[in-house]
Order: structure tokens, then C-alpha cells, then sequence
């Protein structure tokens, strides 16, 4: 159905309580360094989970992005779904694979970019899934990998200026759901 047309993947530390010794790392809300793992939740666009995977917990997205697609593929099948994560997966490599693989990414860009003039702004207003949403867009291609990696850029003007850009590989969504998919992706996470 639609709802797996988008899939979500967020990774959550959780405090290990086994008699194994495991890695530690630092546990947010309890401000300690604990044994601890990290589980890859996998949930669909209503936010339904689709699957989980435990990882020890130095295991970042980038690294856990590839086995946890290939048990996604084992479940939608040959169906092509875009793979929504945060700036933890930032990979240009990786998302070249991820594409190659039959997949579409959504994500963040990370590190130093360009700011997009103002003048290249649009203010955008819908209702998507019975929200109300306006944003503040710029819509534009990008290369990365030395030009080999074409995506899509949709940057986000806040009122205070401040500029969020989202790389894509899909090309058919509007800048507005392209946007709707990214800073909604809690929705489904929660």
C-alpha cells in the first residue's frame, strides 16, 4: 500500500541489561555511560513497524543502512520505497548503493553548503495526510561524488533565516512533500 511507499529508519540506544559484556556508550537520559545497544527501527509511513534490528552500539547508520535494507528488500518484495533517515546516514557513496539497490533516500544534507538565495524561494501551503503545512522552499538539482551523483535539493527557509536542505533521489514528489516526508518523519518515528 501507500504507507510502505515511504519507510522510516531511526536508531534508539537502549541500556543493556544481559550478563554479556557489550561496549558502553552514553545514555542521554541517563546521563551515563552504560552497557548498551542500539535497535533500527524500520516503520511505514502510518508509522506501523515493519521490522527491528539490534546492533551493537558504535554500529552508526551508515554502516547499518546496507544489512538493514537488505532484510527490507526480503520484505516489500521488488517494490521501490524511499528510505527516509537523518543526517546519521549522511553518505554520498552510500546513497549512490542504496539507489542502485532499488531504492529512492530522503535525508538531510550534512556539512557546509552553499546558502540559496533568498530570490530562489517560494512559499508553499497544502494539506498532506489532514495536516496543514507551509514552508518556505528552493527547489534545485545537485552533483556530488565528483558530478557522478545527481540528486535532487529541496532547502527550507525558516522565519529566522535559517536554510535546511534535504537531498532526494525522487524527482516525482513535490518540493512541498518532499519537505512534508522530511520534518514529519517524527510522526511515524513516535
Amino acid at each position: 500500500g501507500t504507507a510502505l511507499g515511504f519507510l522510516y529508519v531511526d536508531g534508539h540506544v537502549r541500556v543493556y541489561h544481559g550478563k554479556h559484556p557489550i561496549p558502553k556508550a552514553h545514555v542521554a537520559r541517563m546521563r551515563l555511560a552504560m552497557p548498551a545497544t542500539t535497535d533500527y527501527w524500520i516503520n511505514d509511513a502510518c508509522g506501523e513497524p515493519l521490522l527491528v534490528i539490534t546492533a551493537e552500539v558504535n554500529s552508526g547508520l551508515v554502516k547499518m543502512l546496507p544489512p538493514v535494507l537488505d532484510e527490507v528488500r526480503t520484505l516489500v518484495g521488488e517494490r521501490r520505497v524511499t528510505i527516509v533517515f537523518d543526517r546519521g546516514g549522511f553518505s554520498p557513496r552510500l546513497f549512490q548503493k542504496i539507489i542502485a539497490g532499488g531504492f529512492d533516500i530522503l535525508t538531510y544534507r550534512k556539512g557546509r553548503v552553499r546558502r540559496v538565495q533568498k530570490r530562489h524561494f517560494q512559499e508553499r501551503r497544502a494539506t498532506i495526510e489532514g495536516c496543514k503545512v507551509r514552508y518556505v522552499l528552493a527547489d534545485q538539482r545537485v552533483l556530488l561524488l565528483g558530478r557522478k551523483l545527481r540528486l535532487r535539493q529541496v532547502t527550507r527557509l525558516s522565519d529566522n533565516g535559517h536554510q535546511t536542505p534535504i537531498l532526494t533521489s525522487r524527482v516525482n514528489l513535490s518540493d512541498l512533500e518532499v519537505a512534508f516526508r522530511m520534518f514529519e518523519r517524527w510522526r511515524p518515528q513516535n
